[in-house]
């Protein structure tokens, strides 16, 4: 679904990405894990194009994107919800929502609720409840919500998550988890996410990728890993 192979990426002059090779397999939800500051997020940049990737390849279904603009990777099936979320605070909920219909093409000028998917609705019923409410008015779990769903208003064929647990209290993580693996087995979407909550993690992975300073140190089936061997790499 999903390769990335021999990345370099940069911040700058520095070399923060270092001959990454990473494959996400169709149908598979697959994490990618690691200290603070390891290129995690940097990572998720790069399959965006947010990042300076001077050598590399970022393969979509055969696609190479290493040279295509962010929107041209949306269109070709990318959804993504970068850490922090990144909704617009001054817009409402539905508003936010069909900025997602947008970026696959669609015109959500005058667009009715009916045009976003009804699933997204029934993996987050809080959104129609607050469908008129200013995004900036959620609580942060609520956000995260709304984040994962406007990036589904987009129909992408994989989503990319950027820590989707951070910030957020234990019971809306257990929510965002159940529509994790919703998305996952029941509309086929391909998922791939950077997390630090290892057992988050460990409950709804496939395939787990650990990094440290830009490269991948240990990866494999997520139920053949240890987790004690997993945490002694993430904490030492």
């Amino acid at each position: 679904m999903l390769q990335i192979r021999g990345l370099d990426t940069y911040y700058g002059e520095s070399r923060v990405i270092a001959g990454l090779d990473l494959t996400v397999k169709k149908g598979s939800v697959t994490a990618l894990i690691g200290r603070n500051g390891v290129g995690k997020s940097t990572t998720l940049k790069s399959v965006m194009g947010l990042c300076k990737t001077p050598s590399g390849h970022i393969l979509l279904e055969g696609q190479d994107l290493i040279k295509m603009p962010t929107y041209n990777r949306v269109k070709s099936g990318i959804g993504y919800v970068p850490q922090g979320r990144d909704i617009f605070p001054r817009m409402t909920v539905q508003e936010n929502l069909e900025l997602g219909l947008r970026a696959k093409g669609g015109n959500p000028r005058g667009a009715k609720s009916g045009k976003i998917p009804e699933y997204i609705y029934e993996l987050f019923p809080i959104l129609p409840q607050f469908a008129k409410r200013k995004g900036g008015d959620l609580s942060g779990g609520q956000q995260q919500q709304l984040a994962i769903a406007r990036a589904l208003a987009a129909d992408p064929k994989i989503l990319i998550l950027d820590e989707p647990t951070e910030g957020i209290q234990p019971s809306i993580i257990q929510d965002i988890g159940r529509a994790i693996r919703k998305i996952n087995t029941e509309k086929s979407i391909t998922v791939f996410l950077v997390e630090q909550y290892l057992e988050f993690v460990l409950n709804i992975s496939d395939s787990l990728y650990i990094m440290e300073k830009g490269e991948i140190v240990k990866s494999g089936a997520t139920e053949e890993m240890n987790a004690a061997e997993i945490q002694k790499i993430l904490t030492e």
